[in-house]
């Protein structure tokens, strides 16, 4: 199965929050086209964090 907010697979059945971006996850039920940002997400946006993290994924890729 996946994350429905970061669509990364999970393979146990019983977990319940994603190990890569901390949503919880929602069992039989379709993905959400628009996804509310986990906490988590929040945080990095308003600490700046995730802009240097993609900056730093892009000059490792080059």
């Amino acid at each position: 199965m996946k994350c429905s907010n970061c669509d990364t697979e999970y393979s146990d059945p019983n977990q319940s929050i994603c190990e890569y971006c901390g949503s919880e996850l929602v069992k039989d039920r379709e993905p959400q086209t628009l996804r509310p940002a986990s906490k988590i997400d929040q945080f990095l946006n308003d600490t700046g964090l995730k802009d240097l993290y993609q900056k730093i994924k892009k000059s490792l890729k080059e």
